[in-house]
């Protein structure tokens, strides 16, 4: 069975009490359909990047255990100006055998089908909002060619899923 990240808040930049910043998200593990959460222990990536040019400014490893229902993340902090970038916030399965941390996820091989599949979110910061639309982003392909790339609304009404 595959598992959806899904961004059950979206990111969002907060002031924190020494001039510096932080975002915060709440995720969580679920089947298309959010009838089931991911029952086993997994690692997550979460990346900040810049948009547009998928350049990683920053990755903190998570870990989502058996019984969770959700998870919030917690990046920083990080120094003010950060707010005046759009970035984007990436989650992703960590994987023993993956050899490249930011990247899509690969559905060419129909052996190995992915147990997570990644979430991006809206972008936030710059001239965006200081919080990301209830949007996320579906990445498709081997990294570095053309690939696939699905908006859907957040939140966990499946009719805001695209399947």
């Amino acid at each position: 069975m595959v598992y959806y990240i899904r961004f059950l808040k979206p990111p969002r930049f907060q002031k924190n009490k020494t001039s510096s910043l932080s975002i915060t998200a709440v995720i969580s593990l679920t089947t298309d359909l959010g009838d089931s959460f991911l029952a086993d222990d997994v690692d997550l990536l979460a990346s900040l990047a810049l948009e547009n040019i998928d350049r990683v400014l920053y990755q903190k490893t998570l870990s989502w255990t058996t019984g969770k229902r959700e998870l919030t993340i917690t990046l920083g902090p990080f120094p003010e100006h950060l707010s005046n970038q759009t970035v984007v916030l990436g989650v992703s399965a960590v994987y023993p055998q993956q050899t490249e941390l930011w990247a899509s996820d690969n559905l060419l091989d129909t052996c190995v089908v992915p147990l997570v599949i990644s979430a991006w979110s809206a972008p936030l910061g710059g001239r965006q909002s200081l919080l990301a639309e209830k949007l996320v982003e579906r990445r498709f392909g081997p990294k570095g060619r053309l690939g696939l790339r699905v908006w859907e609304e957040t939140g966990n009404s499946i009719a805001r899923h695209i399947w």
